[in-house]
């Protein structure tokens, strides 16, 4: 599913950035508060999570701007929303990659199959269980004083929306692209997570932007592309840590089985004979080479994008839309006019 993006007004860049920021956030959390009736569909999950992250990006992005209205508590709070949701989303992709495998397997990996289908399930069963049980009510706690606070009226001296806008796109597109070339030398979990967030803040600064200036759309379809190599790289990183831990668990509870078997059955009895041969780490064992394969092909397709200039591609139009957003907050006398291809919803 396709998050809703909230795109701003042409008016909107010229009015002091802490006023478009709090607007910008405010939607963002109405948009979270009208699924809480929804949570037992995990679509709607996805939608709750991704809009409470955006709009704790437009927290941090525009922080020096909403020290009046987002209190160190509050920040707090809806940090621990967007985490809440976390685990549930690792679990969920971890079943559909499991999902896409599982349709046709030899036998001697059925049974690894099966049982990490099955631990997946609980996990992910108890995971909803948990949202369902406090996510609404924690988020209720933190979005009741915010959206009270982020609706107040303030003073709001400053410069305007554009300019402010215009320097973090400078600066997230700098960091963007030290990130990149940090990977052209290595590509270790570390240096892949932090490009991978660092491309997130980027598009999340742009997407408010694409109903003004068209390059905006051009930036985060071109960011998305690398943004979801990067995140399938990340996932399948996770999944393996998954498939080490379930595969120290599968053996220790397939021996403490037979142990059990062998002290009330004969030894040639055939139950017994059937459980030496189900071995539920000979098909994680195939999971994890297939990962490893896949997570190869991945970086070495991100590689070659790289070294064809993706990311200096995007961080070049980057640059030249914050030149383009600076001269829209300036006075009117001093900009030409922008002309507005969409607007707030």
């Amino acid at each position: 599913m396709v998050a809703k993006i909230l795109t701003i007004k042409s008016q909107h860049l010229r009015r002091p950035a802490a006023r478009v920021a709090r607007l910008l956030m405010r939607k963002r959390l109405a948009i979270a508060d009208s699924l809480l009736d929804k949570l037992d569909d995990p679509e709607a999950v996805h939608e709750f999570r991704v809009a409470v992250r955006r709009a704790r990006s437009i927290e941090k992005a525009y922080r020096p701007y909403l020290i009046d209205a987002v209190t160190p508590k509050l920040r707090r709070r809806l940090k621990d929303v967007v985490d809440a949701t976390g685990a549930a989303r690792d679990t969920e992709v971890q079943l559909e990659r499991l999902h896409q495998r599982c349709a046709d397997p030899r036998p001697h990996q059925r049974p690894g199959f099966d049982w990490l289908e099955q631990r997946l399930q609980h996990r992910l069963a108890a995971e909803y269980e948990a949202l369902r049980a406090t996510l609404a009510d924690r988020f209720r706690l933190v979005h009741k004083p915010l959206h009270a606070r982020l609706k107040a009226r303030y003073a709001d001296p400053g410069h305007s929306f554009a300019e402010v806008t215009a320097g973090m796109l400078l600066e997230m597109a700098g960091e963007f692209s030290l990130r990149c070339a940090h990977l052209e030398r290595d590509f270790d979990e570390g240096p892949l997570h932090a490009a991978r967030i660092s491309g997130k803040r980027l598009r999340y600064l742009l997407e408010p932007l694409t109903g003004v200036f068209p390059q905006a759309e051009e930036s985060v379809t071109s960011l998305k592309v690398l943004q979801d190599l990067l995140g399938e790289i990340r996932d399948l990183q996770v999944f393996g840590r998954e498939l080490a831990e379930a595969s120290e668990e599968a053996g220790a509870a397939r021996m403490r089985k037979l142990i059990e078997m062998s002290l009330t059955l004969p030894f040639d009895s055939p139950g017994l004979a059937k459980a030496r041969q189900q071995d539920e780490r000979a098909g994680l064992m195939s999971l994890a080479r297939e990962l490893q394969t896949r997570q190869g092909d991945l970086i070495e397709h991100l590689r070659a994008r790289l070294r064809d200039g993706a990311a200096e591609d995007l961080v070049a139009g980057v640059r030249s839309l914050a030149r383009d957003c600076a001269r829209a907050g300036m006075p009117e006398d001093d900009a030409e006019p922008q002309t507005a291809r969409g607007e707030a919803h």
